[in-house]
């Protein structure tokens, strides 16, 4: 869980997960796995969402790579849901993507 209320500060011990990764289609897979023709445009609120992140999360501000990567998504002014992957076909999700 990476936000939420902040009426639950006190359970936080027990909501975090430390291993937990990231999954879906970052702004660099767009470039690298060819899905420019799958892509959406930024909307505003995707727009405000980004920049206020970039200002104002103190998890988003401590790891560099995030910050790279919404600048980038915001550069690019487009973002992919994971089903974008599957122009390739399913078992190049599972078998390539994936691994």
């Amino acid at each position: 869980m990476k936000a939420g209320s902040g009426g639950t500060a006190h359970v936080n011990r027990f909501l975090c997960v430390p291993r937990a990764q990231f999954l879906g289609v970052t702004p660099q897979d767009i470039i690298d796995f060819g899905l420019e023709d799958a892509t959406h445009p930024l909307t505003p609120v995707d727009i405000k969402r980004a920049k206020d992140a970039l200002r104002h999360d103190p998890f988003i501000v401590a790891h560099p790579r995030w910050v790279a990567a919404i600048k980038q998504l915001l550069d690019m002014g487009v973002r992919a849901e994971q089903q974008a992957l599957a122009k390739w076909g399913l078992n190049y999700v599972i078998g390539i993507f994936v691994a």
